[in-house]
C-alpha cells in the first residue's frame, strides 16, 4: 500500500512540476497581463443571445476589445490608432458586431476605401471614473498600445453618484479573490480552457430577459415623446443640490480625464448622448452642457448628437438608453460625416 502512495506522489509531483515549468515558460506570469477587476471575464469571451427569430453573437478578444473576428490572436496592439469607448450604450452587447455603432462606421470606412478602423473599448456600466482609472489599470498593460485618438462616449453612466462599482475598478477582491483573479489574467491553461468552453461550450442567454416589459414604458417608446435641444434649454434647471453634486463630481472626473489625456498624448473626440426621447433626461441634459464647456475649453473636438437630432427617431429603442439595430444605424449615420472628416486629418 505504502508503494501505491508512493508513487501517486511521485506521479503527482512530477505533474505538479511540469505544469509549473510550462506555466513559467508559457504563460504570462512576468508580464503585466492584469487588467484589473473591471475586465473580469471580459477577454477571450464569447456570448451568444437567443432572440426570437436569430442568435446574436458577443465577442471580445484578448486584450478585451469587442470584435468580431478571432477573439484569441494576439495581435500588433500597436496597429490600434482608434478606439471607441463607452457604457453599455457603445458596448452595444445584444447586437451583433455590424449591427453596433460602431460596426456599422467600420464598414462605412471600409465602403468609402479608407483605411481606418475603430476599435471598441466600450464596457456596461463603465461610467466617466471608470474612463479615468482604465488609463492605469487595463491600458497600461496592453503591450504596445498607444492609441492617437479616443472617441468618447459617455454620460449615461453619469446621472447618478454610485459607489464601489466594480466597472470604474472600486471593488475589493480579497486574498483568495485575487490570487483567482490572477490566475485568470495569467494562467497558460486557465486560457486554453477557456477558449475551448468559449469555442464549444458558450454560453447561451435569453435576450428577452434585457428589454423592457413595462407597457407604460414601451408605449412612450413608440410614441418617442420628442424633446428637441431647444426644448430642454428653456426647459430644465438645477433644482437642488444632489443634481449639483452629480454635475460638480462630473465635472471633477473630467478633469482628471483631461490629465489622463495629456499624459498619454489622446487626441479625444466627444459624442454627447441621448436617451429615446433625445433631450428627455434633464440630468444628461446638464451634464451634455458640461461636457460641451470641457471641450470649447480646451480645444477638443465634440459631435453635438442631442443637438445635431432635430426630430423623432422612432422604433429605435429597447429601453430609455439602450438603441436597437435601427437606432444604431440612425446614430451612425449621424455621426459618420463628422468622424470621417476629424480622423482623416487626425491620424498619422
Amino acid at each position: 500500500m505504502s508503494k501505491i502512495i508512493k508513487l501517486l506522489l511521485s506521479n503527482f509531483l512530477i505533474i505538479s512540476i511540469l505544469i509549473l515549468f510550462i506555466e513559467l515558460i508559457f504563460g504570462y506570469w512576468f508580464q503585466d497581463y492584469n487588467f484589473g477587476t473591471n475586465m473580469r471575464g471580459k477577454r477571450i469571451q464569447k456570448i451568444v443571445f437567443e432572440h426570437p427569430q436569430k442568435k446574436t453573437y458577443y465577442l471580445r478578444d484578448f486584450y478585451g476589445f469587442r470584435e468580431d473576428g478571432d477573439i484569441n490572436q494576439k495581435y500588433d496592439a500597436s496597429k490600434i490608432k482608434i478606439i471607441f469607448n463607452g457604457g453599455s450604450t457603445g458596448e452595444e452587447m445584444f447586437l451583433n458586431y455590424e449591427d453596433t455603432i460602431v460596426g456599422k462606421i467600420n464598414y462605412f470606412f471600409k465602403k468609402d476605401d479608407i483605411n481606418i478602423k475603430i476599435y471598441n473599448a466600450s464596457l456596461s456600466g463603465k461610467s466617466l471614473k471608470g474612463h479615468v482609472n482604465e488609463f492605469s489599470y487595463w491600458f497600461k498593460n496592453i503591450p504596445n498600445f498607444k492609441p492617437e485618438v479616443i472617441i468618447y462616449y459617455f454620460g449615461i453612466n453619469d446621472r447618478k453618484i454610485k459607489k464601489n462599482r466594480w466597472h470604474d475598478y472600486e471593488l475589493k477582491l480579497g486574498l483568495l479573490g485575487n490570487i483567482f483573479w490572477n490566475i485568470t489574467q495569467k494562467s497558460f491553461f486557465y486560457e486554453k480552457i477557456k477558449i475551448i468552453k468559449d469555442t464549444y461550450f458558450y454560453n447561451e442567454e435569453n435576450i428577452n430577459q434585457y428589454y423592457t416589459d413595462d407597457e407604460k414604458l414601451l408605449k412612450r417608446l413608440s410614441n418617442n415623446e420628442f424633446i428637441s435641444y431647444d426644448d430642454a434649454k428653456k426647459k430644465y434647471k438645477i433644482e437642488n443640490n444632489e443634481e449639483k453634486e452629480i454635475i460638480d463630481n462630473f465635472k471633477f472626473n473630467l478633469n482628471a480625464l483631461n490629465k489622463k489625456i495629456k499624459i498619454w498624448k489622446i487626441k479625444p473626440i466627444f459624442i454627447t448622448q441621448i436617451t429615446y426621447n433625445i433631450n428627455g433626461d434633464k440630468i444628461l441634459y446638464f451634464l451634455n452642457e458640461e461636457l460641451k464647456i470641457f471641450a470649447k475649453k480646451n480645444n477638443y473636438e465634440i459631435i453635438k448628437l442631442d443637438e445635431i437630432i432635430k426630430m423623432p427617431i422612432n422604433k429605435a429603442f429597447i429601453d430609455e438608453v439602450h438603441t436597437n439595430e435601427k437606432g444604431s444605424a440612425e446614430i451612425s449615420k449621424i455621426i459618420y460625416p463628422f468622424l470621417k472628416n476629424k480622423l482623416k486629418n487626425s491620424i498619422n
